[in-house]
């Protein structure tokens, strides 16, 4: 049986990987799918927070590692950082810690964090879901992203001034051409141009990185579109 480590996105936390479990399972891989610190369960503690450590710290050993968007950023992270624990590594709408945002998505960061100003934790994550999510996405994925948004605000906020996040350096996106395992990139066609974006730069300067797209999914195409990404998963890791 081999592990497969599924780190989740900013806007979410490990139930956004509710629909991959069992296809894994059944596959004959062990999924982790922990919360990252600050977001679902897992609370923030005074002090540093290390991302790529804490899922260095998840893996007893070598393993498939697969992020979305934040946890996309913190999987190449650590594919360069810890190459001895990653196997295959699966980056799906990974985000790009140094990024100019299109002046359209910082708009919406902006509308989020007016929101977030006036109190309102409801309004950010239902303009946040609406900002990521494709026009089509069922009620239920919504309504999940919105509720996911809402604990990572909770946990989040109130720890603001009293955390530091730390990054390797050189940062793994200076580094994309030391990336030395089998890399798949997914992004989703209804994604915001930015993500699309690093899709492409991503797939482009990884040694030997295949780009897949999911037609109709926005950012989280393992609720949007699950059956599809089951697919190309499973493809990858076989």
């Amino acid at each position: 049986m081999s592990d497969a480590l599924l780190l989740h996105a900013g806007i979410a936390d490990r139930r956004m990987w509710a629909p991959q479990l069992p296809a894994l399972a059944a596959a004959g891989h062990r999924a982790i799918a922990p919360d990252m610190p600050g977001f679902g369960d897992a609370a923030l503690a005074p002090g540093i927070v290390d991302y790529v450590g804490f899922s260095a710290d998840a893996l007893d050993g070598p393993a498939a590692v697969v992020g979305c968007s934040f946890g996309g950023r913190v999987a190449l992270e650590l594919a360069v950082a810890w190459p001895e624990l990653v196997e295959r590594l699966v980056l799906v709408g990974a985000g790009l810690g140094a990024w100019d945002w299109s002046e359209a998505t910082q708009a919406g960061f902006a509308q989020e964090e007016e929101a977030l100003e006036r109190g309102d934790l409801a309004a950010a994550a239902a303009q946040q879901a609406g900002m990521w999510l494709a026009p089509d996405a069922t009620p239920e994925v919504r309504a999940l992203t919105v509720a996911m948004t809402i604990r990572s605000y909770e946990q989040q906020l109130p720890m603001e001034e009293q955390v530091k996040a730390v990054w390797p350096q050189p940062s793994a996106e200076t580094r994309l051409g030391d990336v030395a395992v089998p890399t798949l990139v997914v992004v989703g066609s209804e994604d915001v141009e930015d993500i699309v974006s690093m899709a492409e730069r991503l797939a482009g300067a990884i040694p030997g990185a295949r780009l897949e797209t999911i037609e109709g999914a926005g950012h989280l195409p393992s609720l949007e579109r699950p059956d599809e990404l089951n697919r190309l998963l499973l493809d990858f890791l076989r």
